[in-house]
């Protein structure tokens, strides 16, 4: 018996399996993220230099080998072995592994950087681990015609209570996201670049830089903690 394939309606069936998938995924992924808030919970206020405070899903493959990728001249070593998810903004994922200094490095996972950017990640000095709330301005995408890019900015908060991470993008639109496993914290934000200026010494700076107050809030929306940090601006831009 001949039976002839419908090739536009083969595809479409692979389009529809393809995503039945990706939800899937999606869900599994969604209910261990639930899973690991709600243990970072309860460990998010142990000191940095702990063992097994980092809590959350393994990191895929691809973000153990960019942790692998960190060049150790900087003074870190990451445990990229030990590499966790621990929040996420939309298509914007945080990951976090701890290293052989007592501290902790991040990678960003977003849309616009290359699968083989094997950058190393950003790794945490002992200060600033120890602050109440640390704040970082982690990463850009390219402006588009209307000059809006895409700020990304990853953070952590030492309190345990703290559900949600409060500031101002540059713009000055309120944002609020909330508080990963083990207090980590990661905001898409999606407005328009700042015009930079030129310094009298010749470096190329934000307009007015940005330095955001950053407020973490209790489950009842009560504030826990306040900082203002500066994500945009250099010593040089400031002096």
């Amino acid at each position: 018996m001949n039976v002839t394939v419908d090739p536009i309606s083969t595809f479409r069936l692979e389009l529809q399996a393809a995503a039945r998938r990706r939800i899937s995924a999606r869900r599994r992924r969604v209910a261990a993220f639930a899973a690991a808030l709600a243990a970072g919970a309860l460990v998010s206020g142990l000191s940095i230099a702990g063992t097994g405070w980092l809590t959350g899903e393994p990191a895929p493959k691809p973000v153990v080998q960019d942790f692998k990728a960190y060049t150790p001249q900087l003074g870190f070593h990451p445990e990229p072995g030990k590499a966790v998810f621990v929040a996420e903004d939309g298509a914007v994922s945080l990951y976090a592994t701890t290293n052989r200094e007592g501290t902790y490095c991040i990678v960003v996972d977003d849309p616009w950087k290359p699968a083989t950017a094997g950058d190393g990640g950003s790794c945490v000095s002992k200060a600033s681990a120890a602050k109440p709330i640390a704040a970082w301005f982690v990463g850009i995408s390219a402006a588009s015609k209307d000059a809006e890019a895409t700020f990304v900015v990853a953070g952590r908060v030492a309190r345990q209570e703290a559900r949600t991470i409060r500031f101002r993008d540059p713009n000055g639109t309120l944002i609020e996201r909330p508080i990963g496993a083990t207090g980590f914290f990661v905001a898409a934000l999606r407005g328009k670049v700042p015009i930079p200026v030129v310094t009298p010494n010749g470096v190329t700076c934000p307009n007015n830089g940005w330095k955001p107050t950053f407020v973490a809030l209790a489950s009842e929306g009560e504030p826990l903690l306040e900082s203002t940090i500066p994500l945009m601006a250099s010593r040089m831009c400031t002096s």
